[in-house]
């Protein structure tokens, strides 16, 4: 019956908008990939969000090991001990969350007191107090009836915890320096813990739900039973209370008038665009002059898309609730393992039509150029539009919503067996080859008995685009993975947490983008040599420190690799301590191609620790220039011409022109004749001028030759592939008789 009404007032989702300034205006997305409302996605909230999932996937080609073949784990412990001196975390925001865990299991809650900051160091101290420390201060009222004389629940607790940040050469962390544990009033039980308001939390998965059931003409009292009952117990063990219900709806009920919907958020686009030109934006209207969808990007995002728009991540987990849009992301990483903004759109719906419409206004902001590879979560209609306007572009699923999704399709299904189907599926993701994965996969299903279950066979359709054996072959740039998805929720947080009905969104985002950008050039005097070969100092002195410490690991772990030579130029590489195994690695000396079956250089383009053995093997003191991809290299030789552009807007210009100079010229023969005639004469003269003033790096080198027919011959030398490679490959204009 829930259900049912649930899915007759489908339509009718998210109709109710917030007008006051305090209220949430983004809750995410609880839509199963199946197609099924009432399958809908549990998320885990908190900075631990992922904590599951990381424990879950451990790549066992990634996996170090020591001198007596232990593994050592990088994973922190989830013990919730108290605190102690010394103690260290990655973030200020972990070491509240461990401060808050164990506060909740010990009958208290916290909040943050106190900080010290500096404009070099940002915030470098803090301190995490017990939410019952200081002393109330009552206020005066003028008016009698308006004082209310509540009692307060500070008490000068003294109990607290205090952080400091230290820095290790380019990396930050926070140590604990003092702790105390001294309460002076009563620790409370679990079931009074819960009605701290620190605690009265409604999660967001719940939130669209609430709303749902109160557009269907349910009563408060009858939503927290029908919550409570779906979690399994009574309304007693929310984390809410009904007067948050009450509060929640309340605040959620005030609708803004929708025929000032596209004239509000618009105008708000025209005030940007006059404010800045590095501001651009596209709409559409519907037959009513409603807005429909909207995107918008700036000018230093599109810069570094230029060079980082290899691989891209196009997130659409949130909606919008004050104007009822989707929100849609396009993210990229850095040469220093920096999550950047690329673009962002307002989308009227989940459809293919709306998806379609965001994938082409994209590829038109951006100047045409499509990514090499796009990385999104589960979506049919998403991978339909992807496939319809990307035909060139690699699609795959991003390996933490697979995960993320597990517990909720197959924790029921399979009861207590779901931890063993959980290991199983992690390792077979992690299979060496396809002819492994297909063989076990099949073994899996058959013997849990899930075979027709609705989301196995999802899993198994769309395999190809989310199993590691299958996407490894494809440039990726390192964002499949769960680090990559903190940073990515870490920027997104920035992002939501801007009010749209009260804000203006596209000066904010443009704001937090630019804030981010401005990291800087890391210093690479702090990075530590770990073997002082000429190998690792060389590559130290072209990659940046963030690719440097990945190859940093492979080079350090070669050295604990034999290398076997065998017939055709092939090498079998493995650990010495494997009997049998390993990975196959080709070599052409010819041409100094060098290739692993492990494809890890294809999949992050850095090379792998087989690889680098057998280069050691051929006394190699240098890695190949063609393997130091030009996206990972340092600032001062990778991004100079996005630098170097902010002085004026001609790259976009000529590139334009370049654009539409090929599409009108390819209309007939007799204009592509007159384009390539000129185009040799404008070839030499450019030659013949004066060299580079030193404001922009050099272009490829042009040369113009007579082949033996005597017709002229453009020739423009390029040193780049698809994925940033240095290679060697000529582009012939030819001037046609």
């Amino acid at each position: 019956m829930l259900y049912a009404i649930i899915e007759k007032n489908k339509i009718m989702e998210m109709k109710n908008k917030l007008a006051n300034n305090g209220g949430k205006c983004w809750v995410r997305r609880q839509e199963c990939p199946c197609g099924e409302l009432k399958c809908y996605i549990q998320y885990k909230g908190g900075n631990g969000e992922e904590e599951e999932e990381e424990n879950l996937v451990k790549n066992d080609e990634r996996v170090e090991e020591d001198d007596e073949g232990a593994e050592v784990s990088s994973s922190s412990s989830t013990s919730q001990g108290p605190p102690f001196v010394g103690q260290t975390f990655y973030s200020d925001d972990d070491a509240f969350q461990y401060y808050a865990n164990f506060a909740k299991n010990n009958g208290f809650a916290i909040r943050r007191e106190s900080s010290k900051s500096s404009p070099r160091l940002g915030i470098y101290r803090r301190e995490l107090v017990c939410y019952r420390a200081g002393v109330a201060r009552h206020r005066k009222f003028a008016t009698p009836e308006r004082q209310k004389n509540r009692k307060s629940t500070l008490c000068g607790c003294q109990a607290k915890i205090t952080i400091v940040k230290e820095f290790l050469g380019t990396v930050t962390q926070w140590t604990v320096k003092k702790f105390c544990n001294d309460h002076n009033h009563e620790l409370l039980k679990d079931d009074q813990l819960r009605l701290l308001p620190a605690y009265r939390k409604i999660p967001e998965v719940d939130r669209q739900r609430i709303l749902l059931l109160r557009r269907a003409g349910y009563s408060t009292s009858h939503i927290m039973k029908i919550l409570g009952s779906e979690k399994g117990g009574d309304s007693e063990k929310l984390p809410f209370l009904d007067r948050d219900v009450r509060n929640f709806i309340q605040s959620s009920s005030k609708k803004i008038d929708r025929g000032q919907d596209a004239t509000e958020l618009l105008n708000l686009c025209k005030h940007m665009k006059e404010r800045s030109v590095n501001f651009v934006y596209e709409y559409t209207l519907d037959g009513d002059g409603q807005l429909e969808n909207l995107a918008w990007t700036y000018r230093h995002s599109v810069h570094a898309y230029e060079v980082f728009g290899d691989v891209v991540v196009f997130d659409v987990a949130f909606r919008e609730i004050t104007y009822d849009r989707l929100l849609g992301v396009w993210f990229g990483i850095d040469n220093h393992g920096k999550i950047i903004f690329f673009c962002a759109a307002l989308l009227q719906n989940g459809t293919s039509h709306s998806f379609a419409w965001a994938l082409q206004t994209f590829l038109l902001l951006m100047k045409g150029k499509s990514p090499h590879t796009i990385l999104t979560d589960l979506d049919w209609r998403l991978r339909d539009a992807i496939v319809s306007e990307f035909p060139h572009t690699k699609h795959a699923f991003c390996m933490w919503h697979v995960f993320s999704k597990l517990s909720s399709w197959f924790h029921f299904p399979l009861g207590s067996r779901y931890e063993e189907f959980k290991c199983e599926f992690t390792r077979l993701y992690n299979s060496d080859t396809v002819k492994d994965f297909e063989c076990q996969w099949n073994q899996m299903i058959s013997r849990f008995g899930i075979g027709l279950n609705k989301h196995i066979v999802l899993l198994t359709a769309y395999r190809a685009s989310w199993a590691l054996p299958y996407v490894k072959g494809c440039f990726h740039a390192g964002m499949r993975g769960f680090e990559c998805s903190k940073l990515i929720d870490e920027f997104l947080k920035e992002i939501l947490s801007v009010q749209t009905h009260s804000e203006n969104i596209f000066e904010k985002v443009g704001n937090i983008c630019s804030f981010r950008s401005q990291g800087g050039e890391e210093d690479m005097e702090d990075v530590c040599m770990k073997t002082s070969t000429p190998m690792e100092e060389h590559a130290s002195s072209i990659l940046t420190p963030y690719a440097f410490s990945l190859l940093q690991q492979e080079i350090t772990m070669s050295m604990q690799y034999a290398a076997f030579e065998m017939p055709d130029g092939l090498y079998l590489v493995r650990h010495h301590k494997q009997m049998d195994g390993g990975h196959l690695v080709s070599w052409t000396p010819r041409d100094e191609r060098i290739q692993c079956s492990c494809k890890e250089f294809e999949f992050t383009g850095i090379l792998c620790r087989h690889t680098l053995r057998v280069l050691g093997l051929k006394n190699y003191f240098h890695i190949p220039e063609k393997y130091l991809l030009i996206r990972w290299r340092q600032e001062s030789s990778l991004l100079h011409k996005i630098t170097q552009s902010d002085s004026g807007d001609w790259p976009l210009a000529f590139h334009s022109l370049t654009a539409s100079l090929f599409s009108e010229s390819m209309i007939s023969e007799e204009r592509i004749n007159y384009v390539q005639t000129e185009l040799t004469k404008v070839l030499k003269h450019v030659k013949n001028m004066q060299g580079s003033d030193g404001l922009l790096p050099l272009a490829p080198p042009i040369d113009v030759v007579e082949d033996e027919t005597g017709v002229e011959n453009a020739v423009i030398s390029s040193e780049c592939d698809s994925i940033g490679n240095t290679c060697q490959s000529d582009t012939y204009v030819s001037q046609r008789n």
